[in-house]
């Protein structure tokens, strides 16, 4: 075995340093410190990384794909039910990184048809994602819409099943991010001046340099730049059903715990 962190070491490091950012999340209540919330930063780079690297190796990218599609939506109900029967005033769980995932492969599959030179399935998946969102963004814009039962019921339903570019975990610079893991992969120096550049672009538009380390500290997700150094390309163990079982099962303990506990 190659020295170095693989595959495996490096999602565990991921999920490690999730479960801190959720703790503080569910329960800052309690005292929880902020620092939790800067370990966390180094979850969803690492998530991104990994996803990129999934989706070259993978043997079947349709069903890669699809997986993450139905993560998105069992974890849109999950967040519906917890904000419906588990919501402690006006906080609501909005969790769900399997979108952010899936519309970096469809960004992912849509260079590999220009790659092609299938260019008119390359604008296909490239544009459609695009329309989707400026029509999820036109609903929410819609007060006449959201005011009444059956719209608002409407637009839940759309954004239950279509995960969009503005609504998702990290929003477009995620998404971004993952693809140019995918583009930049087996260019370690590229992807990691990718991310360091991520970070700061967050640093600049989430709130101003003065709050870097209140609320404005997603930019601390450069650090996750250390483990994607020390990945040595090897896979290792096998934790694929893992992470579709723990990431939503993790949130509803620690939703349904933070309720109880405040009631």
């Amino acid at each position: 075995m190659n020295k170095g962190m693989t595959g495996f070491q490096l999602k565990v490091l991921g999920v490690v340093t999730m479960v801190f950012d959720h703790i503080g999340q569910f329960f800052l209540f309690l005292g929880v410190p902020m620092w939790f919330h800067w370990i966390g930063r180094i979850a969803a780079p690492i998530f991104l990384f990994e996803s990129s690297e999934g989706f070259v190796h993978t043997r079947n990218r349709k069903k890669y794909m699809f997986r993450l599609l139905a993560g998105y939506w069992l974890m849109g109900i999950i967040n519906l039910i917890l904000n419906n029967y588990f919501a402690i005033g006006d906080a609501i769980v909005i969790n769900n990184i399997f979108g952010t995932l899936f519309l970096g492969t469809v960004y992912m599959q849509a260079c590999e048809y220009f790659k092609q030179k299938k260019i008119l399935k390359g604008l296909l998946w490239f544009f459609v994602p695009i329309i989707l969102s400026i029509l999820a963004l036109a609903l929410l814009s819609n007060d006449s819409l959201l005011n009444s039962k059956i719209g608002l019921i409407f637009f839940q339903a759309f954004t239950l099943v279509v995960p969009t570019l503005m609504m998702v975990e990290g929003g477009v610079l995620f998404i971004l991010l993952a693809v140019l893991f995918y583009l930049f992969h087996g260019k370690k120096p590229l992807q990691i001046i990718a991310l360091v550049l991520v970070a700061a672009i967050t640093l600049v538009t989430g709130g101003g340099i003065q709050h870097a380390f209140t609320f404005n500290y997603q930019w601390m997700m450069f650090l996750a730049a250390i483990p994607i150094i020390l990945y040595n390309g090897e896979k290792g163990r096998s934790m694929r059903n893992f992470f579709y079982i723990f990431y939503p099962a993790h949130i509803v303990l620690f939703a349904i715990i933070s309720f109880f506990i405040q009631r």
